[in-house]
């Protein structure tokens, strides 16, 4: 009987001896199991839910270039510097109260912290009956006459000018005002059309009573004239709505000839000085 009870005893410890050791396998084999059971079901989460899988990746945020562009338009008080052309336009006319207009549009970009470019097309005209004397040397024939002298009963011009401005803002470091400042320049090109009534006499101050004289209306020529400018000026806060202003020489080259009776053939340039006062928006 011991001897039943000592197998018994011996078999149970070897059994027992048996199962410790395949214990930790099988617990091994099924955390295994169950971690890539847990990977087969995160995979399938995130294929059914992409947006759950990009959220999780890191965002990548690109970097945007911006460029600060404006428009708005100005009014340019305009002094011609030829004697020719201050004559038959002057920037006002007293006498009868009439003004030599020029409005400007524009549109500008900046290309550097301290850079702006812009395109700038602008409208001159004006008319008056101011009396202009022309004087020719070889007598300007009419076709049923010629005469020395011809006398303009009305001046009229027109002019179309178009040109690309470069800006530039020395003290854009400062904190004031200063920033503001700006110098600059232009090229462009204006296409000039002028139109007058005339008396034509050999008379060299006035229109005569009596006597031999010519009246032809409507008279007029156009010329195509390169354009460049110096300027210089202040700018805006840089806000929404701003204004500035500038001071401008433009130097506008014309084909000159003492034989048409106009103020834009006989001055050798339309150069002027222009005061202008400038009303932009940001975009």
């Amino acid at each position: 009987m011991k001897n039943i009870l000592m197998m018994f005893f011996l078999l149970a410890v070897v059994t027992g001896s048996l199962l410790s050791q395949q214990s930790p396998v099988m617990k091994l084999g099924e955390k295994k199991n169950a971690l890539k059971d847990f990977n087969v079901l995160q995979n399938t989460v995130e294929e059914q839910n992409p947006v759950l899988n990009r959220l999780e990746k890191p965002v990548q945020l690109k970097k945007r270039k911006t460029i600060t562009s404006y428009f708005g338009a100005g009014y340019s008080f305009m002094i011609f510097t030829n004697s020719f052309m201050s004559a038959a336009f002057p920037v006002l006319d007293t006498r009868n109260g009439s003004f030599l207009t020029n409005i400007n549009l524009f549109f500008g970009f900046s290309i550097a912290k301290a850079v702006t470019l812009e395109i700038s097309p602008s409208i001159l005209f004006t008319s008056n009956n101011k009396q202009v004397n022309y004087y020719f040397p070889n007598r300007y024939s009419t076709g049923s006459g010629s005469y020395l002298y011809g006398h303009t009963y009305t001046n009229g011009i027109i002019a179309l000018p178009i040109a690309f401005n470069v800006r530039f803002f020395p003290l854009y470091k400062q904190k004031g005002f200063a920033r503001l400042f700006f110098v600059g320049g232009g090229v462009g090109a204006a296409w000039v059309r002028e139109e007058n009534d005339l008396y034509f006499n050999d008379n060299p101050n006035s229109i005569v009573v009596s006597g031999s004289q010519e009246y032809i209306p409507g008279l007029s020529t156009s010329q195509w004239t390169p354009l460049f400018r110096a300027l210089t000026g202040f700018t805006g806060t840089g806000g929404q709505f701003g204004f500035g202003g500038e001071v401008s020489y433009n130097f506008l080259p014309l084909k000159q000839t003492s034989t048409e009776p106009f103020a834009t053939r006989f001055a050798k340039d339309m150069n002027s000085v222009d005061l202008t006062l400038r009303f932009y928006f940001s975009l």
